[in-house]
């Protein structure tokens, strides 16, 4: 427990087996469970979260690779059937430095629903390859302007915590369920009014290989910031072109 709070940490893995047991070493101990959830890996992932000895960890497998974002919400939904007040999200390929997580607890503790963490507010971004950096900052940007969105953010960035009273107001079977799922998330956190923050986390780059693929991922994104616009832009004339969202929604939808 963290200051007589439950905690949760969602821990979606896909393919990690070098990196499983550091990401779940990065655990702090305050944390009352660990969900992780093995999306479909094709190497000895599943293996290694067995060989794990923790009482907290708990571990729940998807037959074939559904994508970051439905592998979240599986372990929301479990989460949201535990006593859980408070429910993180780490990514099971390490990148996420535990010590960073108090902070995010203490920033919803003090009030926030929905709390991201922001490489960009953190001097450790310089070790974030230049590639990504870029990326990371225009998307940022854009999913900033159509959220209409004052603060900083870092919108790639998945470690997150989020009140479990704000995650029941979410329709978590509508967000996207791939590479892409940090904005939709987002961007559903504002349509749905919750007080988002920013808590600065540290960059963690060490030998892992990015699975991302730009030419699917860039795309993809853009239209999730292009259809979250559309939606703001039109929800209060609800003149919403019809036409012109659907093919959005199915353009992120592939």
């Amino acid at each position: 427990m963290y200051k007589g709070f439950r905690v949760a940490v969602v821990m979606p893995v896909h393919n990690e087996e070098n990196h499983i047991a550091r990401a779940w070493a990065r655990v702090p101990d305050f944390v009352d469970a660990i969900v992780a959830i093995d999306d479909g890996s094709s190497d000895a992932t599943w293996q290694q979260l067995a060989a794990i000895v923790d009482a907290r960890l708990v571990r729940l497998r998807h037959k074939e690779n559904l994508g970051v974002g439905a592998a979240t919400k599986t372990g929301y939904q479990y989460c949201l059937q535990t006593a859980a007040d408070f429910i993180a999200v780490m990514d099971g390929d390490g990148q996420m430095d535990g010590r960073d997580l108090g902070g995010l607890v203490e920033c919803a503790i003090g009030g926030s629903d929905y709390v991201k963490g922001n490489r960009f507010l953190s001097q450790t971004i310089a070790c974030m390859p230049l590639a990504r950096f870029v990326g990371n900052r225009i998307f940022s940007f854009l999913t900033r302007r159509a959220a209409r969105f004052g603060a900083s953010l870092d919108a790639q960035c998945g470690y997150t915590v989020i009140r479990r009273e704000a995650l029941q107001r979410l329709n978590l079977a509508a967000l996207y369920n791939r590479y892409g799922f940090p904005n939709e998330m987002f961007f559903a956190a504002c349509r749905a009014g919750l007080r988002v923050e920013s808590v600065a986390v540290r960059a963690v780059y060490d030998d892992e290989v990015s699975g991302i693929n730009p030419l699917t991922a860039v795309p993809v994104i853009s239209f999730l910031i292009v259809k979250s616009y559309l939606r703001r832009r039109f929800s209060k004339s609800r003149t919403m072109p019809t036409r012109l969202l659907q093919e959005v929604e199915n353009h992120s939808a592939n």
